[in-house]
């Protein structure tokens, strides 16, 4: 996040409590990383929702502040399923009932729904799937002095969006570490902090596949986590939020270099 981006983020709270905009343009469009597998909402406090790993394709605007919200570019990239009591499954109307917002910065967004929609359809419980290329759009916000054109959504989306998969969606051991560290996240409870038995078991239960390098470099953050939040405010949750956008972040920069080369 650049010099501009982190003094966005800081004014905001004042900002809003002085009743202006902290907008002047329109925030970046940002990718989303392919789901390896249907992605489970975890339903609690009135909503389900999960966090997706998501980057900035479009260096030279501002990272969107936190609750910024975003609309998937191509709907058939998104799909939101339901799942009912015997297995079977139906298909949602993701436009509809999903909502995407920002959770940090320009590295995490939350796909979420009011938990009431279980009941409405009679469901176990929701999931998300998102397919290879897929990428999102800020929400038009009144008083935007820079909103996207037509063009500059075309750019981004296209040509912007295939260089920056060779790089970060294709990023390897750096990629998959960052998975594996997400879906710990979304396993670990919102609010508050893990107990005992949830800090041990949850590399164990939680940890998917992931090829052998991946693997280490997400446990040595994950042990690293754990030693560290034992104690003190930050959660494992948190510090673990922190880590997959590190992860993130440096692909995001290889990409940033690549495209300012020219390579």
């Amino acid at each position: 996040m650049g010099r501009s981006s982190r003094l966005s983020a800081a004014l905001a709270p004042l900002l809003l409590m002085l009743g202006a905009s902290p907008v002047a343009a329109a925030p970046q469009i940002l990718a989303v990383i392919a789901t390896a597998e249907p992605v489970t909402l975890q339903c609690e406090f009135g909503d389900c929702r999960a966090e997706f790993t998501v980057y900035c394709i479009e260096k030279r605007r501002n990272s969107p502040l936190p609750g910024t919200a975003y609309r998937i570019h191509d709907p058939k990239s998104l799909t939101l399923d339901g799942v009912r009591r015997d297995g079977s499954t139906v298909r949602l109307a993701a436009s509809e009932l999903l909502a995407i917002t920002t959770e940090r910065g320009h590295t995490a967004v939350r796909m979420s729904l009011p938990s009431r929609v279980l009941r409405q359809f009679d469901l176990a419980s929701v999931r998300v799937s998102v397919g290879a290329g897929a990428s999102l759009i800020p929400q038009p916000t009144a008083g935007d002095r820079r909103p996207h054109s037509e063009i500059d959504i075309m750019r981004a989306t296209g040509p912007l969006r295939t260089a920056a998969a060779a790089i970060v969606d294709n990023g390897g051991a750096q990629l998959e570490a960052a998975r594996v560290t997400l879906r710990l996240v979304n396993a670990l409870p919102r609010a508050g902090r893990a107990t005992q038995s949830e800090r041990d078991q949850a590399w164990v239960r939680f940890a998917p596949a992931a090829d052998a390098d991946g693997r280490a470099i997400a446990k040595a953050g994950f042990e690293r986590c754990s030693a560290t939040t034992k104690s003190g405010l930050m959660s494992l949750r948190q510090c673990l939020g922190s880590w997959h956008d590190t992860l993130i972040g440096k692909l995001n920069t290889q990409y940033w270099e690549a495209i300012e080369t020219g390579s």
